[in-house]
Formats: C-alpha cells, sequence, structure tokens
C-alpha cells in the first residue's frame, strides 16, 4: 500500500467517511455480534487507541510484529472457548455469519474456511515436456480463500508448534495444508459483496464500490 500504510495500519484506512475496521464491526454488530478480539501487529498502538474508544470490553493482544497470522491467534487461544469466527483485518464481506456457524458445527471439523469464486482475466494454458500444449481455458474462474474462516476451540490440539511457528503467513497455509490431509477443513462457499484490500487499485475500486459494499439495507439487518 506504499506511503498509506507507513503512517497507519490497513485497518484504519478509510473508505468513505469510515474505516475498513469500522465498516467491519458495524457489520458484525448489525449481526449481533459483541465479543471481539484484536490481535495485534503493525502500528499496534494506534489501532488499539482507536478501537478502544469504540468497543466497550474488547480483548487487544500484541504479539509483535515477527509473528505470523497463526501464533497472533495461538497467543489468545485461552479465550477461544467455543466456535470462534477470524478475519483478516483488510478483508470486507457481507457474510451470513450464522449460517456459516451452523455449517461449521455440522460438519464436525475443526476449521471453516470461506471460499469464493474469482474469474482470471486471462487465458491459462498448460503443457508437456516437449513443450506441446494440453490444455487451454480461456478465463477460468478458480475458488480462493477470502481471509474468513471459523475454527473450533480444540484446533490447537490438532496442529503442531512448528506449524504455529512459522513466520508470516505460512503458518495458517500449513496449518490449512495438514488439516485437509487430516479431513478436518470445511468449505463455505460465498458468492456475495467482498474485497481485500491489498494494493491501492483494490483501495481505489473499493472506493467505487462503496454503496455495495458498506451500505446496510433491510437484508443485512435480519
Amino acid at each position: 500500500m506504499g506511503e498509506i500504510t507507513k503512517k497507519i495500519p490497513k485497518p484504519l484506512i478509510k473508505i468513505g467517511k469510515k474505516t475498513i475496521i469500522e465498516h467491519k464491526i458495524k457489520y458484525y454488530q448489525s449481526k449481533g455480534m459483541s465479543k471481539f478480539i484484536f490481535c495485534l501487529g503493525y502500528k499496534s498502538s494506534l489501532l488499539k487507541n482507536f478501537l478502544s474508544k469504540r468497543i466497550k470490553n474488547a480483548i487487544f493482544d500484541n504479539a509483535g510484529i515477527t509473528a505470523g497470522i497463526l501464533k497472533r491467534i495461538f497467543f489468545v487461544k485461552k479465550y477461544l472457548k467455543a466456535d470462534t469466527l477470524i478475519s483478516y483485518g483488510d478483508t470486507l464481506a457481507k457474510i451470513n455469519f450464522k449460517d456459516l456457524l451452523k455449517k461449521h458445527k455440522k460438519s464436525k471439523c475443526v476449521l471453516t474456511i470461506v471460499v469464493a469464486p474469482i474469474q482470471n482475466p486471462f487465458g491459462v494454458v498448460d503443457w508437456d515436456i516437449k513443450y506441446r500444449a494440453k490444455t487451454f481455458k480461456e478465463k477460468p474462474t478458480f475458488n480462493h480463500f477470502i481471509g474468513y474462516s471459523v475454527i473450533s476451540s480444540n484446533f490447537f490440539e490438532k496442529i503442531s508448534k512448528k506449524i504455529i511457528n512459522l513466520n508470516d503467513g505460512k503458518g495458517i497455509v500449513e496449518a490449512i495444508k495438514y488439516l485437509i490431509k487430516k479431513k478436518q477443513v470445511n468449505i463455505y462457499k460465498f458468492n456475495d459483496l467482498q474485497i481485500t484490500i491489498n494494493s491501492k487499485t483494490e483501495l481505489y475500486n473499493a472506493k467505487l464500490e462503496y454503496n455495495k459494499y458498506f451500505t446496510l439495507n433491510e437484508s443485512t439487518k435480519k
């Protein structure tokens, strides 16, 4: 995000009149959620000061800048006594959380990941060792993890500390791969409004789609 995130963390970037994190919290609260745990890292003091003024009884934990996503969650595991919704601070999606939690419990898996379709804008080609084309797919659609998940209270009992301690996003990736082998990953298909803000282009597009993504209409209040 260049110059923008030199001063503030991504969750504090504004889309319209509110920050990303405010949009997320407003949507969560509209769905009846009131208990929040924030796993902080980069520019943690700014984010904590901002959020503590807006949310009562929130839990804040700072695992440091070098901790991976999985390890940040591991540090707050004592608070995770039931199925818990996890989401990244730079991703917004209008998910039916009640349905997500219900389907997670029904699956009996320790992890449910939210997956959405994304269309590749190019033709995708595969070839053999002699450089002869094997397949050509025009603008194929793939399924991608959008940064939302649910974990059960025994999630960390299923994975090793070696995986938990991996840096950056490697821990969560390896945990998902390992749990897939154990048939412990449930998929929740989602095909509604969602964005992930990892670049200036994505931020620009999010601002263009402001009314679609962040206007809470009657259907989202139910």
